[in-house]
């Protein structure tokens, strides 16, 4: 399993209309070798709103030909929110272990 992170940090005060931002989009869900998306708000951060995209994808390829498509650059058309303090960050993992819980398990 391959993870992609993005680290948003925003002006106080945005971050509500960065969530709905990502609540809008949906095309990734389509998108062949996508597993999941997560959209974390880290707490305590007075000076800014701070949040980290997580997906989950098959393999990195499924990962790169999502943001080689059509669908990603619309997704992203228009170019960053003026709210955006500076560029993302972004990361990539490979999953080395994983355990599930009892709770997980029995969905």
């Amino acid at each position: 399993m391959f993870i992609a992170t993005n680290r948003i940090k925003v002006k106080t005060g945005y971050g509500d209309t960065l969530e709905s931002m990502f609540k809008a989009r949906g095309a990734v869900q389509d998108h062949p070798g996508f597993i999941s998306f997560e959209l974390w708000k880290m707490r305590n951060t007075p000076e800014h709103e701070e949040f980290l995209v997580v997906t989950h994808w098959e393999t990195e390829e499924h990962h790169h030909a999502w943001t080689r498509s059509d669908a990603f650059r619309s997704a992203h058309a228009g170019g960053p929110p003026d709210f955006l303090l500076g560029p993302g960050e972004f990361h990539t993992y490979d999953v080395a272990h994983r355990l599930e819980g009892v709770a997980r398990a029995a969905e």
